[in-house]
């Protein structure tokens, strides 16, 4: 039996550029609009902007689902990398940061220099729905 192999090999971890330049990378992001889990297991948010339900695509949940305000931007990117099976994407940054913009563009995620909870409505699902 080989001792080392009980141990798993460290994961090469791209540079993440994009990131390194992102000037929003030590803030923490958080929910700041109601959801719910629908009955098919899909996120659903009340759009704060417009009388409409959102429906988010797999990525965009993920990270609507991990806005809890207590990582920055930076260390959800460092997070999501370390969760690959194989090989880290080198542009892994740059997608999840164009998914947080998105997300702000839409009213429902913010950035906050401190960490801080969601609200209580917007904090576990079913907050007002």
């Amino acid at each position: 039996m080989k001792l080392f192999s009980l141990f798993r090999p460290l994961k090469k971890i791209p540079p993440f550029l994009y990131l390194q330049q992102y000037s929003a990378r030590d803030f923490y992001f958080r929910r700041i609009a109601v959801w719910d889990i629908a009955t098919d297991n899909e996120v659903v948010v009340i759009d704060p902007k417009q009388p409409r339900l959102l429906t988010l695509d797999p990525w965009p949940e993920m990270i609507f689902l991990s806005a809890d305000g207590q990582k920055t931007v930076a260390e959800y990117i460092h997070y999501a990398a370390e969760k690959y099976e194989g090989t880290v994407p080198d542009l892994l940054d740059k997608t999840i940061i164009n998914e947080i913009e998105s997300l702000l563009h839409y009213g429902i995620l913010e950035l906050t220099p401190i960490r801080s909870r969601p609200d209580i409505a917007n904090d576990k699902p079913g907050g007002a729905i």
